[in-house]
Parts: C-alpha cells; structure tokens; sequence
C-alpha cells in the first residue's frame, strides 16, 4: 500500500510539472496490482483502486484538457490492475491448494503404509504367539507323560514321543511360513497355513492325547462359515486349551462348544481349574489380548471369566452379511 500511495502521488506531481503522460502509469499499475495480489481484504484496496484513479484521472485530465479520455484510460487501468491481481491471487490460492494436497496424500500414504505394517507385525506376533505356545503346551504335556510312563509302559511313551514329534514338525511348519514372508517383504497372510474351523476337532483331538479331558461339541458342516471367521474360531480354541494346559494342567476337564447360528458362530470353552485350580494372573496375557484383538478385528463379541476354580471363554463371531 505504502508503495501505490507513493507511485500515485509520483505519477501526479510528474504530470503537475507539465511532463507527458507515459510509462510513468506503469508504477502506479504495478503498485495498485500488488496491492491486491498480497491484500486479502478488498475493503483495502477497492477504495484505494477508486481513489488514485480519480486523483490521476482529474489531473491527467486537467492537464490534458480531456476529462473524459482520462477518465475512460485511468478506468480501463484500473480495471486491468484489478484482474491482473486477482488472476495472481486466483493462482497462487490454486498452487498452495495443490501443495497442501499433495502433502496431504503423501501424510496419507505414509500413515496408511504405517497402519498396514502395524496391523501385520500385530498379526504375525498373534500367529507367533499362538503356534508357540500351543505347541510348547502340547510338548510339555507329551513330555510329562513320557516321563512317568517311561519304566511301566514305553508303548504309550512311544506314542507320546510321536506326538512330540507331530505337533514339532507342525509349530516349524508354520513358523518357516511366517519367516518366509517377513524375509520376501511380501506382508501377505496367506503365506502361512490358515487351519479352520474345521479343524477343531483335529486339535481336540491333539489335545486329548496330550491329557486333557475334553467334550467336543461341534457340527460337521462349515461351508458356509467364512474362512477368516473360521481361522479365528479356530485360533480361540487353541489358546484357550493352551491356557488350559498350562494354567491347570492334565488334570482339568474341558468343555468345548462351537455353535452356529443364522448371524453369528458362538464359541465356549470352560474349564474346572483341575487340581490346582484357578492359576493368578490366568485372566491376563498376551493370548488373551490376541483373542480380544481377533474377535474385535471381526466385529463380534468376546468376555472372559472366572467361573468357579476354572475359566469360562466365550466369543461371538459374525457370518451374516453385515
């Protein structure tokens, strides 16, 4: 402002000293152009616009002895400034749009990329978790047994010892999967064996030759179960008879039951505590906060409690359309 202010009052005391009119406009127009190309408020310099055009319209035309010509060039100046200007801060608004968009999706793209290895280091340590320590139950187990059958009945210490062998060859099958995939850089979860709902009994089964005393109740078809529902269905009754193995030991009795219905699959796994009873700090740990992070992944429901001297686990997993 300072600067228009100042090329008018130049540009009218050239043409009180008599000189021609010329490219002395040019500092004034250039001045007026800045003043609303860097001016947000157009209550500025409107009113400047107006009014150092009638200043150099009355004396250009004064001197000139044309009131009208000067009137109509010092107009069409103006007006020239004006959308100069604006275009100027029509441009430069667009620039720091496309800049602040650009930024934006770059922020976006480096979050969303941070989320997604985020979610899958979660997953692998929920996988790793669980193949580990179901396996490492399950051997402990074998373990035990084997050595108390070992002098009195080596046939069944033999089967125990397959069974080591079994669940070994099984947990480093998985493992190897989970490693290929951190080491191709390729975060893909299907790389890894993803047993089922299906496969419950089969792990019931690995589990009652383990020790444990379990009641199965399980429909035969799950077709219509989908298979990410069915992988976490599955991983739930893993750890809880892993807790189960490792909280109560050979001596506890389970009840398992996997129920479908119309808009969800309900899973239950109870047990009586065993000899030992309700261990502390049963309730809490990484496995637990896996199957809570499942379960909410899914969208369903999940609680733990006590219920007596063992512990009741129930989630709720939904397969219908929502």
């Amino acid at each position: 402002m300072a600067v228009y202010v100042a090329s008018g009052l130049a540009s009218i005391l050239y043409l009180v000293q008599g000189y021609s009119p010329g490219p002395i406009f040019l500092a004034p127009f250039w001045g007026l152009l800045t003043v609303i190309a860097t001016t947000r408020l157009w209550q500025i310099w409107l009113p400047a616009a107006a009014a150092g055009g009638a200043a150099l319209a009355t004396v250009h035309g004064f001197e000139g002895g044309n009131t009208l010509g000067a009137s109509i060039f010092l107009a069409v100046w103006i007006i020239c400034a004006l959308v100069a200007g604006m275009a100027m801060v029509v441009r430069r608004r667009f620039a720091a749009e496309v800049a602040e968009r650009r930024g934006w999706t770059q922020r976006s793209r480096a979050e969303e990329e941070g989320r997604r290895l985020a979610e899958e280091r979660l997953r692998i340590a929920r996988e790793v978790h669980d193949v580990l320590g179901h396996s490492l139950a399950v051997i402990s187990l074998q373990a035990g047994v084997a050595e108390h059958l070992l002098d009195s009945r080596p046939q069944e210490v033999r089967q125990a010892i397959s069974a080591i062998r079994r669940v070994s060859r099984q947990a480093l099958g998985e493992l190897r999967a989970e490693l290929a995939s951190l080491r191709n850089g390729s975060f893909s979860a299907g790389a890894s064996p993803t047993p089922g709902v299906a496969d419950v009994q089969t792990l019931v089964q690995v589990m009652r030759e383990a020790g444990l005393r379990i009641d199965l109740e399980a429909e035969d078809d799950w077709s219509k179960v989908p298979a990410i529902v069915g992988t976490a269905a599955y991983r739930i009754v893993q750890e809880s008879l892993t807790n189960v193995a490792r909280h109560a030991g050979a001596s506890a009795t389970v009840a398992v039951s996997v129920r479908r219905n119309a808009e969800a699959l309900e899973i239950e796994v109870s047990d009586d505590g065993g000899k030992a009873g309700l261990a502390p700090g049963s309730l809490k740990g990484h496995g637990i906060a896996g199957m809570r992070e499942r379960v909410a992944a899914l969208g369903g429901r999940f609680w733990i409690e006590k219920q007596g001297t063992g512990v009741r686990v129930v989630a709720e997993l939904p397969i219908g359309p929502a």
